[in-house]
């Protein structure tokens, strides 16, 4: 957690969070932007555990709200964006502040040490042998047979978090299980992000139309699996795609060709995107914007096929980016 971010918490159940509870911490107004309702912390959980003071340049702000190992942090100040970094396990934190020591030196890097929740306070973090997995929901993290040890973490609203900050350019969160809580927030949100992604999931749909009611206009469907944008016209031929490969059970020399035709990588200006990274930022992205009843319909399609196929969750993972 970055010197200067330090929240206060409360003593609360350590059952998961749920909505409707609307007792949250404060911290003071720190940097220009919306009215900020949060107030310094002086309890030593929150102590700072990283050398940099903060995001101090001015150039466009993203937050990587779910850095896991940094990948996309990584490529968000290749891009020369700044960037507040957001993480609950503070094994990646410890690791990123090591990796970005120049970027937090020079004050183009935050990274806060925090779980997004829908009630401030301490929570049980599950931290998966499958590290993104790790969730505040154990079962997301032992799916597949993977292992997970429970710590406590802080945790804070969405909408405070983006309070304290000036307004972003983009918004990306992957949180395993709690992306709709920030979809839900953005609606009391200000000044909300021009950009925002989020990892779609059985309920993507309605988080789509939240988005949609709070005024984002413009949607794509990125499969994560190789940054393939999802569209209308390339769904179905996708879908029949994953059918062919997904009932491929042998590991052939076919099989392997068959995987890497359909699941090709992908580089952005020369830069080589890792497995699991969110790929590139959402202008970056190939072909039209959709409309959101034809995101839905997409994903509906998309949908679809996993339940044909019988998967106990999505053979493959895809996110929503939207724009205003």
């Amino acid at each position: 957690m970055g010197v200067g971010v330090r929240w206060k918490t409360q003593t609360v159940s350590a059952h998961p969070p749920h909505l409707g509870i609307s007792e949250v911490p404060k911290r003071s107004t720190r940097i220009a932007g919306p009215t900020c309702n949060l107030l310094p912390c002086n309890n030593s959980i929150f102590s700072a555990r990283f050398s940099n003071t903060g995001v101090r340049s001015m150039a466009e702000l993203v937050f990587d709200v779910g850095m896991c190992d940094g990948k996309d942090t990584a490529y968000y100040l290749e891009r020369g964006y700044d960037v507040v970094a957001v993480e609950a396990n503070p094994e990646f934190c410890a690791a990123a502040e090591k990796r970005f020591e120049r970027e937090l030196a020079e004050g183009r890097l935050e990274i806060v040490n925090v779980g997004i929740a829908d009630v401030a306070g301490e929570f049980e973090f599950w931290v998966s042998s499958h590290p993104d997995w790790s969730s505040f929901h154990r079962k997301n993290a032992v799916k597949g047979g993977a292992d997970a040890v429970a710590i406590r973490v802080p945790t804070v609203c969405f909408l405070d978090l983006l309070s304290g900050y000036r307004p972003a350019l983009y918004v990306k969160v992957d949180i395993e299980m709690n992306d709709t809580l920030c979809v839900r927030e953005l609606r009391g949100c200000s000044a909300r992000p021009r950009y925002f992604s989020f990892e779609a999931h059985d309920g993507a749909t309605s988080d789509i139309e939240v988005l949609s009611e709070i005024g984002y206009r413009r949607f794509k469907c990125l499969r994560q699996n190789d940054w393939r944008v999802m569209s209308p016209t390339n769904v179905k031929w996708q879908g029949q795609m994953r059918k062919m490969t997904a009932r491929t059970t042998d590991r052939s020399i076919l099989q392997r060709a068959m995987y890497r035709f359909h699941y090709a990588g992908r580089t952005q200006d020369g830069w080589h995107f890792a497995a699991g990274s969110s790929g590139p930022l959402p202008w970056e992205l190939p072909g039209r914007w959709l409309t959101s009843k034809e995101i839905v319909r997409v994903w509906e399609h998309l949908l679809a096929v996993d339940r044909a196929l019988d998967a106990g969750g999505l053979g493959e993972w895809f996110d929503i980016h939207v724009g205003e």
